[in-house]
């Protein structure tokens, strides 16, 4: 499903972005209600625990959309910043970057050496991967932890701004 976007003073990539977002958002909700109706209706436990991970997920991803739609709108619209709206920029310069980058590097060892011992735990579930849903959720886990060492390694690369201490 394609929804078409329109804002005032945008260019063409601007409104083609605020359109993806926009689209993405529209087809999540009839996802979402799909997800929500299966889980209801699941009459095995382990399935309606399953579905609504998927459900967390796919409702924050829905809010991302919706805040990164309205942060295009409000750079086209010229709107002042507003505190807590949208999707915040990277700053020109930040104060605290040899702070923060010792504090992002300590998060990225644990990070990195919980990913090993999420592993090693999978492994070591393989003789329940048949009866239970323990190995997936560890698995799941690795890959939230894959996921956190990617935000920490891009907060690394913005850690000075735009311009640098």
């Amino acid at each position: 499903m394609t929804l078409e976007a329109h804002l005032d003073g945008a260019s063409t990539w601007e409104e083609g972005v605020f359109g993806a977002f926009s689209a993405h958002v529209k087809e999540e909700e009839e996802i979402l209600a799909r997800y929500r109706e299966l889980a209801s209706d699941a009459a095995s436990p382990d399935i309606a625990y399953l579905l609504k991970m998927i459900i967390a997920d796919e409702e924050r991803h829905h809010a991302l959309f919706n805040e990164l739609a309205a942060t295009v709108s409000r750079v086209v619209e010229m709107s002042p910043d507003s505190p807590g709206v949208g999707v915040p920029d990277v700053p020109l310069r930040r104060h605290d970057s040899a702070r923060l980058r010792a504090t992002v590097n300590e998060l990225l060892r644990f990070e990195r050496d919980d990913a090993r011992r999420l592993h090693q735990l999978r492994r070591d579930l393989r003789p329940v991967a048949d009866t239970t849903i323990w190995p997936l959720l560890v698995e799941a886990m690795e890959l939230d932890t894959k996921k956190h060492v990617l935000i920490l390694k891009h907060i690394l690369g913005i850690s000075n701004g735009i311009f640098g201490d």
